[in-house]
């Protein structure tokens, strides 16, 4: 039976809990609010079955692939000011939902928890477009997939790497009928931590919380911005210089112990398509980046690569070498990110008090971040702030060099 003896080797892909015949696993969540797979010893019969599908235990060699290498933007501007950045998941879903299919993505439950949904119309697509910087809860989604993908019915699934290979697993073989969209991660804080922000930020606005964007152009797509809709009528916009969720997840304060040791990087995935950031836009074309968003695009199969064709109306998309994307736009495509040594202390206290309290303990906000906050507006009316980071970026070039 799978036994959990140290937590950086546990993703919390939930691969182990649907394989189970007996059902005698469930995912319960630690003080850290990650979930991890417990076994009911009454019901256990010790079949050897979630040993056998974990991802982790059981790493499969990757196979040489040609991966290819796209920039992408999808042509709709509103979605495209509503994406992360280029717009690719939408075009991707909106593709397989006109091809008959249902798409498995990244949403919201009533109390804003972070959660696998289905969509099968476009309208239902809308909130999962997006990034949630949230380890999103599965439940028995791998298992719904399965009886669909039995029934014949086209299924898109997006998911981090671990999530992708955890399905894979679980199914054994990857079926024809199954597109795997995967993102370049970096790591995934708690569903729990996640609820502390919640119920911070519902109290302190008294109301409830009835959309997030963890990534929101306000300030154009180089400056990362948190925006949350209240109830009441009222928004809030915050960085990750100021947002404390934002924050914690930027100082590598929040990542899961596994992400540190993550068994799913690298450039050839087990994925169909993978998406990620397209920053370096300029560098890369010698074209003038507008700040509006760009999106980069690994392809690694031969059904990726008809998907890619079909939605070829939709999207400016052009061919780039893969390692170019890989050398101005991911670093975090091979490399994990090295969790900050007060990690562990952080969590210990957002287990007690609420989660700017905690943060401001080992990673105070200043007066300074607030003021650099407040100037954002203007800056970026004015057009500034596109000099302030050319210069910064000059800086850290020269610095580097």
């Amino acid at each position: 039976m799978i036994t959990i003896k140290d937590k950086k080797d546990c993703c919390g892909c939930t691969a182990c809990y649907n394989a189970c015949p007996k059902k005698a696993i469930a995912m319960q969540a630690d003080q850290e609010g990650f979930l991890y797979p417990v076994i009911d010893q009454k019901k256990c019969v010790d079949c050897g079955i979630c040993d056998a599908t974990c991802p982790v235990i059981n790493k499969v060699e990757k196979n040489p692939e040609q991966t290819e290498g796209y920039i992408l933007r999808i042509k709709n501007n509103n979605v495209l000011f509503e994406s992360t950045s280029g717009g690719g998941f939408t075009a991707l879903a909106e593709y397989v939902l006109h091809n008959g299919g249902v798409v498995y993505g990244t949403g919201y439950d009533e109390m804003m928890n972070v959660i696998c949904k289905r969509a099968t119309t476009t309208a239902q697509i809308q909130e999962m477009r997006g990034s949630k910087f949230v380890q999103s809860t599965l439940g028995n989604t791998f298992e719904k997939i399965k009886n669909e993908l039995l029934d014949g019915v086209y299924v898109m699934f997006t998911g981090s790497p671990c999530q992708i290979a955890g399905l894979l697993h679980y199914l054994k073989k990857k079926p024809e009928n199954l597109l795997c969209v995967d993102f370049v991660c970096r790591g995934v804080p708690s569903p729990g931590l996640w609820r502390n922000y919640v119920d911070f930020m519902e109290e302190k606005f008294n109301s409830k919380i009835v959309g997030a964007r963890f990534k929101h152009k306000t300030y154009g797509y180089h400056t990362t911005t948190m925006k949350i809709d209240f109830d009441n009528g009222k928004t809030y916009y915050g960085s990750g210089r100021v947002d404390p969720y934002m924050k914690s997840f930027v100082s590598e304060l929040a990542s899961r112990p596994s992400c540190a040791y993550c068994a799913f990087k690298g450039l050839e995935r087990p994925s169909d398509i993978t998406i990620f950031d397209c920053y370096e836009y300029a560098k890369l074309t010698g074209k003038e980046d507008d700040d509006k968003g760009y999106s980069s695009i690994f392809v690694h199969s031969e059904k990726g690569k008809k998907v890619m064709e079909g939605i070829a109306s939709e999207v400016e998309c052009f061919s780039i070498d893969a390692e170019e994307l890989v050398q101005y736009n991911g670093i975090m495509v091979r490399n994990s990110a090295k969790a900050n040594e007060k990690r562990d202390e952080f969590y210990c206290l957002a287990a007690e008090m609420p989660i700017n309290k905690a943060l401001n303990q080992v990673a105070p906000i200043t007066i300074k971040d607030y003021a650099i906050e407040k100037a954002k507006k203007f800056l970026y009316s004015t057009g500034t702030i596109k000099y302030i980071r050319k210069l910064k970026k000059k800086h850290t070039i020269a610095v580097t060099e």
